[in-house]
C-alpha cells in the first residue's frame, strides 16, 4: 500500500537582523518562523553548539585578560601570556593553559562535561570542513566622515560577493559579530578543503584593512567575550552545522574577485605582493618605478598577447605553469607596480618578460611564444637554457621596447636602437606613456614655497604645467589624489589629456638620469627639529593682541611661548563653539565645522603647563562664577517649590521648567551627566582635567564598558545629537554636544595613554605641543595690563555674543587658494621617514583642527577689536595665513609627539642616529659595519638592524654599497652632497654632542656640591 506524506514546511533560516534583534532582547533565534515547531532553547552556548553538529571542530579558549601558561617549544619552559581569547586552552588545578594537540583532538561527550565546569572559556572552531570570511575591517559605531561611510560600503559590497558566491541572500549568510565594531566573519561549508588566503586592503587615508579566509590548520572564536569587553554574536547557535552554504574552491576565487573589484571602486589600494616588484621604497617612486608603473597599469592592452591571461578588475594576475606549458610548480605573478615569476624565483621587467615569453615574426609583430626550457646554470636554478621548437624566435630587448611601445603609443612611435634595454630607455618609454623624463626628475626632488605649489594655481596655469601635474600623479599618486580632491578643478581630466597628447608625439631626445647614480641628491630622513622651531613661535602666527597677551604669560612663568598660545587658541576656540560654522570647501556645503578644539601641553612637572592652562582658562571660570551667583536663589526658589508640588501637587502650583544656569566649563564627571550639561549649554563646554591621563579613566580607559564611553568621547569633538534615557529619571537630549579640552600630562604617561589607545582615533584627535627642555628662568616683572584685559574682554566676548549667522561662514577666494595649499601640503606629510599609523592618522583629523583654527582666529579678530565693529560673514586671506602660520608650528609638535611617543620605527631611528653622526665626520668618504658600531654599540650583536638603518640611509640617498660579503654589504660610499644640504642639521648634531658632555660635566660639579658640607675635621671642631 502506497502512503502518500503530507510535505512539511520548510523553516526558513533567521536573517542576521532578525539574529541581532532577538539577541539583544535575549529571546531564542531559531524559532522564528510561524510555520517552525516549537522546541525549547538549548542551556548554553556550549549546548547550542554541540546539538548544531560542530562538537568535531569545538575546542574551548581561555577568556580574553586572563593568565595563560604554555610551554615554549624551542626552550621548553613554561611561559605565562595573558590570554587574548582566541587561544584553543585546558582549565587544570585552576589555571588556564595551552591545550596540547588540539588541532587533531576528537571531543567527546566526556569532553563536553568536563568543559562546562570551565569557568567562562570563549568557543572556537577549528577550520577545515568549515570555512570563514573574516573582515577585518574596524568602524566604531559612531564613527562618521569618508573612512567611515567608504568601510561600511565595503563591507557591504564584501557580504554580497560572499552571498553571491554560495547562493544565497545577504541577510541568511551565517555571521559572527559585536556591536562595538564592524569587524565580522561569515561561515560557510567547505566541500572540499582549500587554501588559506589574506588579501590586504588600504584605504585613501592609510589605514589598512584585511579579508581573510581561514582554512584547514586555523580556529576562529565564534562565541564568549572580545578583548574589548563586546560580547561575541554569533548566528550558528541557532544554524545547523548541515545548514551552512556550501562553498566550492572555485567559487572562493570568483569571491575574491569580486571583492578586489569592490575595493578597487571603492578608491582602496591592493597591496601587489608580498614581494616588492617595483622597487625598494614606496612614494614618492623614483623615475624609474614611475615608468614601470604606468606601463603596468595598462597591462591588460599588451599582456595578453605575450602570456594566456584573461584580464580582469583584480590586482594581481596569475598565469599558472600549466598555462605556461611548463615543468615548473608555481606561477607567474603580474601586479599593477611589476612582474614576478614564482616558478623561477625571479622579477620581471616588461622586456624581459616578452623575451622569455614571446615569439616575433618578420613583421615585429610578437604574442605567446610558449615556454623556453628551464634548468640549472651557474648560481641560477632555473635559467632559460634551451627552446623546445627551435623554429620560435624569441625577441631581443630592443624588438620587445618597439613592439612594446607601439602598443601603447601606436604605430607612430620610431623603433629603438642596437643595444638598447629597458634600464637604458626608460626616459623613452616614458614618452610612451605620456610622461616627460625631466618633469618626473623635477617632481620627485623639488619642493614648492608656501602657497606657490599647485594647490594655488588657476586653471590657465594648470593646463601650462600639466607635464608637472602628470609627472606629480605618477611620483606619488596618494598625495595627488589629496591634491585633486581639495582642488576646484579636475585635475585628473587634465592629467588624462596630457599624457594623450605627449603619447601622441614623435619622441626626440632627453637627458636620462644616470643609471645607478649614488651621488643623486639626499633625502631629508630627520625627525627631530631645530629646538628653537620648538620653543618660538613664527612671524605672524597669532592675532597681535593675543601674541603680546602669550610673551607676557610665557615670560613670567619661566615656560616656552607654546605653552600660553595652544592654551589660548583652544580656550577662545571653546568660547565660540557651536555659535560659528565655517564651511571650509567652496561648493561642498554638506561638511562644516564648529570651532572646538582638543589640545594637549606635554611636560615633566614643574615645567609651567598647568600655569599656562589655569591663566588661558581663567575668564571662562569668572564667567561661571558670575553665571552661577546670578542664578542660584532663582533655582534654589524653584527647586524648593518643585519638590513641594511632588508632595502635595494639589495644594502646590507647577513651578514650571527647570531655570537654566548657562555653564561653559565643566569638571570631572560622568559623560551621561554630562549630556545633561551639554542639553542647557548647546554652545559647547570645556572640559579641562588636572591631567589627560583623568580624563581618559573617566571615560572608562581602564574598566570595563570602556569601548561606550569612548565613542559617546569621539562624538563630542563633532558635537553630535546625544541622548540619556534611565528609568525614573526621564529622557534627556542634547542636540549639540560638543566638548573641548585643554589638559596638561607628562611624558611618561602620555607613553602609557599610547600603547593602551593606539591609533584608535581618539589620542589622534588632540592638537599638542612638546617641551622643547629648554631651561628658562621665570621674570619677575608687571603682567602686560593692556594684553591681558583685552585677552580676558575677548574671551568673555566670544563666550557671550549671540552670533545670527544659521549659514556656515566661508573663506575668500584668496582664502580659499591658501587654505587648500595647506591642505595639500599636509597631506604629503603622511610620507615623512618613519611615519605611523597613528600619525597618518593624526594627520587625517587636518581636515578638521585646520577648519576649526581658522574660524577661531576670525573670531578672535574680531573679540579683540573696537566694540561696535561689524563682524564679517566672510574670511579674509591674512587670517587664513596666520592660522596656517599657527597650523605649521602645531604640526612640527605632532610630528615630534608622533615620532616619540608612538612606536617608533627602530630601524628608522637607528638610521637618523647614524646619519646624525656622519654629519658630524666631513671627512669620512667610506664606512664599514665596524665604523658604525664603533658609534651605535648597541648594533654590536645586532648586524640585521645595523644593515636594515644602512639600507634605509641606502634608500635615502645618503650612501651607497661599494662592497659586499657573504653577509650583505661591508663598505659604504658616504653622499658628500648631505654636507651642503643638511649643514644646519650638522651644526646642531654638534652642538648637542657639546651640550650632552657639558651637562654631564656640570652634573659631576653639582654632586660635589650636594656633598660640600662634609667639612674637614677642623672645621668641624671649631663650632
Amino acid at each position: 500500500m502506497n502512503i502518500q506524506q503530507t510535505p512539511q514546511p520548510v523553516q526558513a533560516k533567521p536573517t542576521w537582523d532578525e539574529v541581532r534583534e532577538r539577541a539583544s532582547s535575549r529571546q531564542p533565534v531559531a524559532d522564528i518562523s510561524p510555520a517552525a515547531a516549537p522546541h525549547s532553547k538549548p542551556q548554553s552556548t556550549l549546548d547550542a553548539l554541540v546539538a548544531g553538529g560542530y562538537l568535531p571542530m569545538l575546542r574551548p579558549c581561555a577568556p580574553p585578560g586572563v593568565p595563560r601558561t604554555f610551554r615554549n617549544r624551542a626552550t621548553g619552559a613554561l611561559v605565562e601570556k595573558v590570554s587574548d581569547g582566541k587561544v584553543p586552552s585546558s582549565f587544570r588545578a585552576g589555571k588556564w593553559a595551552g591545550m596540547k594537540g588540539w588541532i587533531d583532538l576528537a571531543p567527546s561527550q566526556e569532553h563536553v562535561e568536563e568543559w562546562r565546569q570551565w569557568p567562562n572559556p570563549n568557543w572556537c572552531l577549528v577550520t577545515g570542513k568549515i570555512g570563514v570570511f573574516d573582515i577585518d575591517i574596524k568602524i566604531t559605531p559612531v564613527e562618521q566622515g569618508p573612512a567611515a561611510d567608504r568601510a561600511r560600503r565595503f563591507i557591504a559590497e564584501i557580504k554580497t560577493a560572499i552571498a553571491r558566491a554560495v547562493g544565497v541572500a545577504v541577510e541568511r549568510l551565517s555571521i559572527r559579530w559585536r556591536d562595538n565594531s564592524t569587524s565580522c566573519a561569515v561561515f560557510v561549508r567547505l566541500t572540499k578543503p582549500v587554501d588559506k588566503d589574506n588579501r590586504p586592503f588600504v584605504n585613501p587615508e592609510g589605514s589598512k584593512h584585511v579579508v581573510e579566509f581561514l582554512a584547514a590548520g586555523q580556529q576562529v572564536v565564534v562565541a564568549g567575550t572580545h578583548t574589548s569587553g563586546a560580547n561575541l554574536n554569533c548566528t550558528l547557535l541557532d544554524t545547523p552545522f548541515s545548514a551552512l552554504p556550501l562553498l566550492k574552491p572555485e567559487d572562493l576565487d570568483r569571491a575574491f574577485d569580486e571583492i578586489s573589484a569592490a575595493a578597487a571602486r571603492l578608491g582602496y589600494a591592493i597591496p601587489a605582493s608580498k614581494q616588492k616588484v617595483a622597487g625598494d621604497t614606496g612614494a614618492p617612486y623614483s623615475p624609474g618605478d614611475a615608468v614601470l608603473r604606468a606601463v603596468m597599469v595598462r597591462r591588460s592592452e599588451w599582456l595578453p598577447s605575450i602570456v594566456p591571461i584573461v584580464p580582469g578588475d583584480h590586482q594581481e594576475w596569475r598565469v599558472s605553469s600549466a598555462a605556461l606549458d611548463r615543468d615548473l610548480e608555481e606561477d607567474l605573478s603580474i601586479y599593477p607596480d611589476g612582474i614576478f615569476d614564482h616558478g623561477t624565483e625571479r622579477k620581471h621587467s616588461p622586456t624581459s618578460l616578452i623575451c622569455e615569453f614571446g615569439k616575433i615574426d618578420e613583421d615585429g609583430h610578437i604574442e605567446f611564444g610558449g615556454s623556453p626550457i628551464y634548468g640549472p646554470d651557474g648560481v641560477e636554478t632555473f635559467a632559460v637554457i634551451a627552446e623546445p621548437d627551435p623554429e620560435v624566435r624569441r625577441p631581443i630587448e630592443r624588438e620587445a621596447l618597439t613592439w612594446l611601445c607601439r602598443e601603447l603609443a601606436g604605430t607612430q612611435f620610431p623603433a629603438f636602437d642596437e643595444g638598447a634595454t629597458w634600464k637604458s630607455a626608460l626616459s623613452t618609454v616614458a614618452r610612451a606613456v605620456g610622461l616627460r623624463w625631466t618633469a618626473l626628475v623635477a617632481a620627485r626632488w623639488f619642493e614648492y614655497g608656501g602657497g606657490d605649489g599647485p594647490a594655488a594655481w588657476g586653471l590657465e596655469k594648470l593646463v601650462e604645467q600639466a607635464d608637472t601635474l602628470s609627472a606629480m600623479e605618477a611620483i606619488n599618486p596618494a598625495a595627488f589624489a589629496q591634491l585633486d580632491f581639495w582642488h576646484e578643478v579636475d585635475l585628473r581630466q587634465i592629467v588624462d589629456d596630457r599624457r594623450a597628447a605627449v603619447a601622441a608625439e614623435v619622441p626626440g631626445p632627453e637627458t636620462p638620469e644616470p643609471a645607478d647614480d649614488d651621488l643623486r641628491e639626499p633625502l631629508d630622513i630627520f625627525a627631530q627639529e631645530d629646538p628653537a622651531d620648538l620653543s618660538t613661535l613664527p612671524p605672524d602666527c597669532l592675532p597681535p593682541m593675543l601674541r603680546r597677551w602669550v610673551t607676557s604669560e610665557a615670560r613670567r612663568k619661566g615656560a616656552p611661548e607654546s605653552f600660553a598660545a595652544l592654551a589660548a587658541v583652544t580656550v577662545a576656540s571653546v568660547a565660540v563653539g557651536s555659535s560659528l560654522r565655517i564651511q571650509p570647501r567652496a561648493r561642498d556645503t554638506d561638511f562644516t565645522q564648529p570651532a572646538s578644539l582638543w589640545s594637549v601641553i606635554v611636560a615633566e612637572p614643574g615645567r609651567g603647563k598647568s600655569p599656562a592652562i589655569s591663566a588661558a582658562e581663567k575668564p571662562l571660570r569668572e564667567l561661571d562664577s558670575e553665571w552661577f551667583a546670578a542664578g542660584k536663589d532663582e533655582h534654589a526658589r524653584w527647586a524648593a517649590a518643585a519638590q513641594a508640588h511632588r508632595k502635595k501637587p494639589k495644594e502646590n502650583p507647577d513651578p514650571g521648567p527647570e531655570p537654566v544656569i548657562p555653564r561653559i566649563r565643566i569638571d570631572d564627571t560622568t559623560l551621561e551627566q554630562q549630556i545633561r550639561v551639554h542639553a542647557q549649554n548647546p554652545r559647547g563646554l570645556l572640559r579641562s582635567p588636572d591631567e589627560l591621563m583623568g580624563l581618559f579613566g573617566s571615560l572608562g580607559q581602564y574598566k570595563k564598558g570602556a569601548e561606550a564611553d569612548r565613542s559617546q568621547a569621539l562624538g563630542m569633538f563633532d558635537g553630535r545629537p546625544m541622548s540619556v534615557d534611565r528609568v525614573g529619571s526621564g529622557s534627556i537630549r542634547a542636540e549639540c554636544a560638543l566638548m573641548g579640552v585643554l589638559a596638561g600630562t607628562q611624558p611618561q604617561k602620555l607613553a602609557e595613554i599610547a600603547r593602551n589607545l593606539g591609533a584608535d582615533g581618539m589620542l589622534q584627535r588632540f592638537l599638542a605641543v612638546v617641551d622643547d627642555g629648554k631651561e628658562r628662568e621665570a621674570i619677575d616683572e608687571e603682567p602686560d595690563r593692556e594684553a591681558s584685559a583685552l585677552y580676558r574682554h575677548a574671551i568673555r566676548r566670544l563666550a557671550t555674543t549671540q552670533f545670527s549667522f544659521p549659514i556656515p561662514l566661508k573663506m575668500s577666494p584668496a582664502g580659499q587658494t591658501a587654505f587648500r595649499s595647506a591642505s595639500a601640503s599636509i597631506a604629503l606629510l603622511r610620507n615623512v621617514s618613519g611615519s605611523t599609523v597613528a600619525w597618518r592618522s593624526h594627520l587625517d583629523k587636518w581636515r578638521m583642527f585646520l577648519p576649526r583654527i581658522v574660524l577661531t582666529f576670525h573670531a578672535l579678530e574680531y573679540a579683540f577689536d573696537v566694540e561696535d565693529a561689524e563682524f564679517r560673514t566672510d574670511i579674509g586671506a591674512d587670517t587664513v595665513s596666520r592660522a596656517v602660520n599657527f597650523a605649521r608650528f602645531l604640526l612640527r609638535h605632532s610630528l615630534r609627539m608622533y615620532q616619540t611617543f608612538f612606536a617608533p620605527d627602530p630601524v628608522a631611528t637607528e638610521a637618523r642616529a647614524i646619519a646624525g653622526y656622519l654629519l658630524t665626520k666631513p671627512d669620512t668618504e667610506t664606512a664599514s659595519p665596524r665604523t658604525i658600531s664603533d658609534v651605535r654599540k648597541d648594533l654590536r650583536s645586532d648586524r640585521r638592524k645595523l644593515l636594515a638603518a644602512m639600507a634605509e640611509l641606502e634608500g635615502a640617498a645618503w650612501c651607497a654599497v661599494i662592497e659586499r660579503g657573504a653577509e650583505g654589504p661591508t663598505r659604504w660610499r658616504v653622499n658628500p652632497k648631505i654636507h651642503v644640504r643638511f649643514e644646519a642639521q650638522a651644526a646642531r648634531e654638534k652642538q648637542e654632542r657639546v651640550r650632552k658632555r657639558q651637562a654631564i660635566a656640570a652634573a659631576g660639579e653639582a654632586r660635589k656640591w650636594i656633598n660640600s658640607d662634609k667639612m674637614s675635621e677642623g672645621d668641624s671642631d671649631a663650632g
